[in-house]
């Protein structure tokens, strides 16, 4: 059912991604000119919806935490994450501005993020393939703060297993659906440089009978809007 649900989400994501990309977006080029009582005048016509895709990049500081009896002592460590987006802002700032600069956004992406956690055995990598949705309010046409659900596949883990107060714990077993939620900032350059950081925090545990939950990622990325 988790698979499912994570499969439908990357659908949703590549549906609407081919959907906004039919959308002719107006800019401010190409205005209409008519003549009225001798005057000139524009008139600007299209979508009030700027739609732009990008690329990002950047580091993960990672941390997890522990339910169960022993004490790995987990502290952070660090991955990396890179992925594609789509950037969708709705509406004008004033009525003479260009469309897509008006208060709210919303932006899905995938991710593929390396979180690394350190342990008093070893580092445990983490591999997910990750679906944040990001609610974006922009208080300045290009500042905007972003909350939203992050949802992530763990397609891999490593190493096979770490020893901890005596016991085996079976890490390269950790698989599957996680769920949680992203809260962060980001700044759009006019030229298409784009750098952000953001805060998640993971609801899920690793495994059924490993309360272990990658609970708390710091990111830093850069990107490139087109």
């Amino acid at each position: 059912m988790k698979k499912k649900l994570f499969i439908l989400a990357i659908g949703v994501f590549l549906s609407m991604s081919s959907t906004f990309a039919q959308v002719k977006v107006d800019r401010g080029y190409g205005n209409q000119i008519t003549k009225t009582d001798g005057k000139l005048s524009t008139k600007r016509h299209g979508s009030a919806l700027a739609i732009k895709y990008g690329v990002k990049a950047g580091v993960n500081l990672s941390n997890m935490s522990n339910d169960m009896t022993f004490d790995p002592n987990f502290s952070m460590g660090t991955g990396f994450r890179l992925g594609a987006l789509v950037n969708l802002h709705w509406g004008q700032r004033t009525a003479s501005s260009l469309p897509g600069t008006g208060l709210w956004g919303l932006q899905p992406e995938v991710l593929f993020s390396n979180q690394v956690i350190k342990s008093d055995e070893e580092d445990i990598k983490l591999n997910y393939i990750q679906v944040p949705v990001m609610m974006k309010v922009y208080p300045l046409s290009a500042l905007s703060f972003e909350v939203g659900p992050e949802f992530s596949y763990l397609f891999s883990s490593s190493p096979e297993s770490i020893k901890v107060n005596g016991a085996n714990v079976k890490v390269g077993d950790c698989k599957g659906f996680n769920f949680g939620v992203g809260v962060g900032a980001a700044y759009e350059f006019n030229f298409g440089l784009m750098v952000g950081a953001r805060y998640s925090i993971g609801f899920t545990d690793l495994a059924k009978n490993l309360k272990w939950k990658n609970n708390s990622n710091i990111q830093l990325t850069v990107g490139w809007l087109f």
